[in-house]
């Protein structure tokens, strides 16, 4: 046997051995892939009925928030009004009670006064009799 047989025999071996370590490794490596393959489709199946869920959950959320928002404005839309209704209430009822307070003030005053004046006269005449 010649030099270049005997190395066409050892390379022989050599790419025998790393092909029976190929296969070896090779099944469980196909195995492994086939089930992660499995577990990704189960897991699309299961995944994209709850995206849907949730992207149907978030937009009836987005609804409520926004009626929420709505009747948020409307109320202070409403609040506002009362304020402004408040406002000229004040006014239209206390301009009249004040000119009606003052008005008394000065009619009591004025009737005190001729009360005063009439008694101090009855006095007079009681002492110059």
């Amino acid at each position: 046997m010649t030099a270049l047989e005997i190395v066409g025999l050892v390379a022989i071996i050599l790419i025998s051995a790393f092909a029976v370590v190929a296969i070896i490794v090779a099944i469980p490596l196909f195995k492994l892939i086939n089930k992660i393959k499995y577990l990704v489709e189960k897991l699309n199946e299961s995944l994209v009925p709850t995206a849907e869920k949730l992207k149907e959950t978030i937009t009836n959320l987005n609804t409520e928030v926004s009626s929420v928002v709505d009747l948020t404005q409307s109320i202070s839309s409403i609040v506002e009004q009362l304020e402004k209704i408040i406002r000229l209430a004040r006014v239209l009822l206390t301009s009249p009670i004040i000119k009606i307070v003052s008005t008394s003030a000065a009619f009591i005053s004025s009737l005190k006064d001729v009360v005063t004046k009439k008694n101090e006269e009855e006095i007079r005449r009681d002492s110059n009799e």
